[in-house]
């Protein structure tokens, strides 16, 4: 599990407020599926921790990869990019989205990347 915590300052001073964004990514594996659960928000600063976790899980090939993304308050463009041309690294092709998040369906059907993906309601 992995937490980060930053401040759109480093001296934490900031005109709009201490708006602080968080975000977690937690993995979970199972047999032929891997599941990540990411809570908070997807954007420039925060993505480079999904492609670490991301880095680290599709060397290993899964059948299957799952990214729950009910909890994402927010998520870019560019994290939509990353997200979707994972896509491309797994056997079959397909990434999994379950849950995904109003914010997130609306950036994903904006772009067309939710034509690279399969959608999961359950």
């Amino acid at each position: 599990m992995m937490y980060l915590r930053l401040s759109p300052d480093p001296h934490g001073c900031d005109p709009a407020g201490p708006r602080k964004a968080l975000l977690l990514v937690q993995v979970e594996m199972s047999q032929d599926t891997v599941t990540v659960v990411i809570t908070g928000e997807l954007d420039l600063t925060t993505r480079p921790v999904l492609t670490e976790r991301l880095s680290l899980i599709l060397p290993t090939r899964p059948r299957r990869l799952v990214l729950d993304m009910s909890g994402a308050a927010f998520m870019d463009c560019g994290s939509a990019r990353l997200i979707a041309s994972t896509g491309r690294f797994l056997p079959d092709g397909r990434l999994i989205i379950r849950r995904p998040s109003p914010v997130v369906r609306r950036v994903l059907q904006l772009t067309g990347l939710d034509a690279e993906c399969e959608i999961d309601d359950r």
